[in-house]
């Protein structure tokens, strides 16, 4: 670089030009600038470039580099459910079961998988769904002359009647058993998601939104979940029906169910929460001949939050390190004799301590704001004593019998008082831990009844999926109508039972990576199209570790793209 005075930002200014220079025989070539110093023209800027040899070399690497066009898409998550589908013959199975004629573009079942794949990567709308597919490997493997628009989607999803969806899962459920996955026991709950539709039909209603979301309609899910942790059934239904209500529907299809894909009820045991209790709920099951693991609430066994710890038995320590106990004796309720084992989890019992004791500082905040309020002294409005106890119930709801409080008029003036009950906080604090588990299996061991019963959380995990978009999210909903909201949750259900599968085939291969971290390897297993110049484009995969290869080759994800149209 040559010295001058001169500033650098004017010298970059000036047009620069190729000199020739030979040194010790060899001939090679820089960029110069010049510039008028003192009346004479002097180098204020030089740059080496290298011999023509060398020039040449970086102009044809740099021409390689820009005449080369690179896209690269996210393959490994879509493929392997796409392998999942296919080996659960779901397009088939779905083209079967719907009327559409035989025309060019894509079928009822195409179409419906296209939904499931677009929401298992993002929750996009239907009219959302044709930008994803643009950006996804599918558009170099499906092709077709018509648009992916909300109207064409919308209009395939109303091949998918009730009667249809009952037999694409019926069909389903056929190869599932036909795979191995026979059901020996049943997993069944409720839930619910919350909804931004103000104006819909019969399904969008308020009731008691689980995630706490009260002021917006909700929808509300039945889910039956096998021990190999894959849904046999789901029921979409009003927000505002009580679970207990639903049961009896729902059990009633399941029963339909497995009779249609030939597994005898006979033996199996139903498991669910002491929410879908009633005398007329167990009475169907055992109707059914099938047999009941469920808890009771606690008034149906008040003596046994009594017993000392001391005479409970050790049963097992849990994966999180707790002992779980449990004391067992036989009663009769529900109309008829069952085994009950009252179970102790230390671990639950600390949490439910801790949460009690959080909870107990806000209850004592809020009843003091309503003390203020009711007994509020010159301006401002004071709350009634009638709105007082109202908003004071909902204050300590879940621990009622931990606290006092009463509203009065006392010498022309109003009185709020509260207090913590010392006798009720006990026995409250006597429940935490505990679960009253009944069964009519008389001949198993503790052990397994209370492991049995806690397995529950396999449905529960079913709907933390389905209300995570790291998996295959059901909100947002973008749709009205309640025929096109249940065929929308079918499809999200169907594609939480493609990830079932996916990941009891690892189990039995011995998979040692958790369920998040397979999704995440799948992932960001990613496809590359490569082309240069004018001439044919050519796949590539971006670089693999260990666990992505062995998933790779696991699934046989390269078959996926025997069909690429370039």
């Amino acid at each position: 670089m040559a010295k001058s005075k001169m500033d650098m930002a004017d010298i970059m200014k000036i047009r620069p030009y190729v000199e020739k220079k030979k040194s010790n025989g060899n001939t090679y070539y820089q960029l110069a600038r010049k510039a008028w110093i003192n009346g004479r023209s002097e180098r204020v800027w030089s740059k080496y470039l290298g011999t023509a040899e060398k020039i040449e070399k970086v102009y044809d690497e740099h021409e390689n580099c820009t005449s080369l066009k690179l896209k690269s898409y996210e393959y490994g998550r879509t493929a392997a459910l796409m392998k999942i589908a296919e080996e659960l013959n779901f397009v088939e199975i779905v083209n079967k079961h719907t009327s559409k004629k035989k025309m060019g573009g894509l079928t009822v079942g195409e179409y419906m998988l296209l939904v499931i794949l677009s929401r298992a990567d993002e929750p996009v709308s239907k009219n959302g769904i044709s930008d994803w597919f643009d950006e996804s490997f599918l558009s170099l493997i499906w092709s077709f002359s018509h648009k992916l628009n909300t109207q064409n989607f919308t209009n395939h999803m109303e091949y998918l009647t009730d009667d249809v969806m009952r037999k694409i899962g019926d069909d389903i459920g056929k190869i599932l058993v036909e795979l191995g996955l026979v059901p020996t026991k049943l997993y069944i709950d409720m839930s619910n998601v919350f909804t931004y539709i103000e104006n819909g039909e019969k399904l969008p209603k308020k009731g008691k939104s689980k995630e706490k979301r009260y002021d917006k309609n909700i929808i509300g899910i039945g889910i039956a979940t096998s021990d190999e942790n894959i849904p046999i059934l789901h029921e979409s239904y009003p927000g505002n029906k009580h679970d207990s209500k639903v049961f009896g529907e729902i059990f009633m299809k399941i029963v339909d169910r497995l009779n249609k894909i030939n597994v005898p009820c006979k033996g199996i045991v139903a498991v669910w929460d002491k929410g879908c209790n009633s005398e007329e709920n167990i009475g169907m099951v055992k109707d059914s001949e099938m047999n009941v693991v469920g808890a009771l609430r606690k008034d149906q066994v008040p003596e046994l939050y009594d017993i000392p710890l001391d005479k409970y038995d050790y049963l097992y320590t849990n994966k999180k390190k707790h002992e779980v106990k449990g004391y067992r004796i036989t009663k009769e309720v529900f109309g008829h004799e069952y085994t009950i084992v009252m179970s102790y989890n230390e671990g639950s019992y600390k949490k439910q301590s801790n949460t009690y004791e959080k909870k107990k500082v806000k209850i004592l905040e809020e009843l003091e704001k309503i003390k203020q309020s009711v007994e509020r002294v010159g301006k401002g409005r004071k709350k009634s004593i009638k709105n007082a106890l109202i908003d004071a119930s909902k204050v300590v709801r879940n621990y009622e019998g931990a606290f006092k409080y009463d509203g009065y008029e006392k010498d022309s003036r109003q009185v709020f008082e509260y207090s913590v009950d010392a006798d009720g906080e006990k026995e409250l604090r006597a429940t935490f831990g505990k679960n009253p588990i009944f069964t009519d299996k008389h001949e198993w061991d503790s052990e397994k009844i209370v492991k049995t019963y806690n397995q529950k959380d396999f449905v529960e995990k079913d709907f933390k999926w389905l209300k995570s978009t790291r998996f295959i999210c059901i909100k947002p909903i973008y749709l009205s109508d309640d025929d096109h909201i249940k065929v929308h949750i079918f499809l999200c259900v169907a594609g939480l039972v493609f990830y079932r599968y996916m990941m009891w085939k690892l189990r039995k291969q011995n998979e040692t990576l958790s369920e998040t971290k397979i999704i995440d390897r799948l992932e960001k297993i990613r496809i590359a199209v490569v082309k240069k110049n004018d001439g044919n484009p050519k796949l590539k995969y971006e670089d693999m570790d260990l666990d992505q290869m062995r998933l790779f080759s696991t699934f046989e994800l390269e078959s996926v793209l025997k069909n690429v149209n370039f």
